[in-house]
């Protein structure tokens, strides 16, 4: 148990919650390769009443670790099995608690992660509706050539059909959506391809994000040193196309990017923002699954990730709001020793690694699985999604930079 000095002093290191990840259901129509959900857990049609959502939110919400907004991501399952009147009455209590807590000025923000294969012209209506406070992103890993290597229906076929008719229709209602892609050992080798579908969608799309297959760590040496090389001529060449496009046409806004300079260009003042330890600080993002189980660090963490971490079989799991409050989660010793946990790993990290400064965290619990301990600096997955990443960014800067004589 904490001291009440402790637990006070430990509240106060609490960053106010800016990301509600709520598991609606854990069911999704698809059987993605790559899901980190389970099949019998993507397979359970349970999903959050009305009720407990109001009694969710109305903890949240009256609670002290807000700050002037919130964003709610449906997400972690497929948040469009359970159709636009539950999410219209959601989003109507949950707009109304809000207000009975925070006022009429509080602004709740709502985004929606989908697989993009239900939307149709209900859903488009729906999005229209609420465009002022909702948004939405679809998961579409490219050309269907891709994206039908990992993304498949509960068959075993292809999903790329189904996702790009969602994709159509919302561009057919003139809704914005952002997209995530996932990088796969064969897109690597098409990097202009993979380019060129999402830019045609350019005027569409709010943001692109793209994130790669976990399979990478899960090779030998020899052959992971030839994906960081492929890694790393991969985003050269996408670097190469946006610099080939100019200024002279609307550019896609690929995220991992500008992220990236945001990092290295910040102000020293404002540069604290941007590290490993304040981007994975409690609270910023806050999970809720299906059962009301929290935990945070991590936007859309499960039960399953790292499950005996504590010795209690919940992994990072802090609690539940069926019965427990907020500030019962906020002072537990176990959400205490996680974050003890993290802030040394990262100052291992700080400790003996050049690429700390640019490094945007979330490699605590890939530590943990890799070598059974936080104190290690380095991780395959460093080498090439931080390193390699930073290398191929900053050799790019350097050989756009041309000489005076030039």
């Amino acid at each position: 148990m904490l001291s009440k000095q402790a637990e006070e002093d430990h509240v106060e290191q609490l960053d106010p919650i800016e990301l509600v990840v709520v598991q609606a259901t854990s069911f999704c129509n698809l059987n993605c390769k790559y899901c980190y959900l389970s099949e019998e857990t993507r397979k359970t049609k349970d999903r959050i009443t009305l009720s407990k959502l109001s009694i969710y939110f109305s903890k949240i919400l009256s609670s002290q670790y807000l700050g002037d907004r919130l964003i709610v991501s449906w997400h972690s399952g497929e948040p469009l099995v359970l159709g636009t009147a539950y999410y219209e009455a959601v989003i109507e209590r949950v707009s109304e608690l809000a207000e009975q807590f925070r006022g009429a000025d509080f602004k709740v923000l709502h985004d929606f992660q989908t697989n993009g294969t239900l939307i149709d012209d209900d859903w488009c209506a729906f999005f229209n509706k609420y465009r002022d406070t909702v948004t939405v992103g679809v998961s579409c890993d490219g050309p269907d050539d891709m994206h039908d290597v990992y993304r498949h229906d509960w068959k075993g076929s292809g999903t790329f059909a189904k996702t790009l008719r969602g994709i159509e229709r919302l561009v057919e209602n003139e809704i914005k959506f952002s997209l995530i892609a996932v990088i796969s050992p064969r897109t690597l080798q098409y990097p202009d391809e993979f380019f060129d579908f999402f830019y045609s969608y350019r005027p569409n799309i709010s943001e692109f994000r793209f994130n790669l297959l976990d399979e990478f760590a899960e090779s030998g040496e020899f052959s992971y040193r030839d994906s960081q090389d492929s890694y790393y001529a991969f985003l050269k060449s996408i670097l190469d196309k946006l610099v080939s496009l100019g200024l002279k046409d609307e550019l896609l806004n690929i995220k991992n990017f500008s992220y990236f300079y945001d990092r290295l260009f910040s102000p020293p003042a404002n540069r604290w923002k941007q590290t490993a330890d304040h981007m994975s600080r409690p609270f910023r993002a806050f999970n809720i699954a299906t059962n009301g189980d929290v935990s945070t660090f991590y936007a859309g963490v499960t039960i399953d990730e790292c499950a005996d971490i504590y010795g209690d079989g919940k992994g990072l799991v802090l609690g539940n709001l069926n019965d427990q409050s907020l500030d019962e989660i906020a002072k537990s010793g176990k959400l205490a020793k996680l974050y003890q946990d993290f802030r040394r790993s990262h100052a291992v990290c700080q400790e003996a690694c050049p690429y700390f400064q640019l490094c945007p965290g979330g490699y605590n619990l890939i530590k943990f699985k890799r070598h059974g301990t936080f104190d290690v600096a380095e991780t395959p997955e460093c080498r090439i999604q931080v390193q390699t990443f930073t290398d191929a960014l900053i050799d790019h800067m350097r050989e756009s930079v041309k000489k005076p004589s030039e």
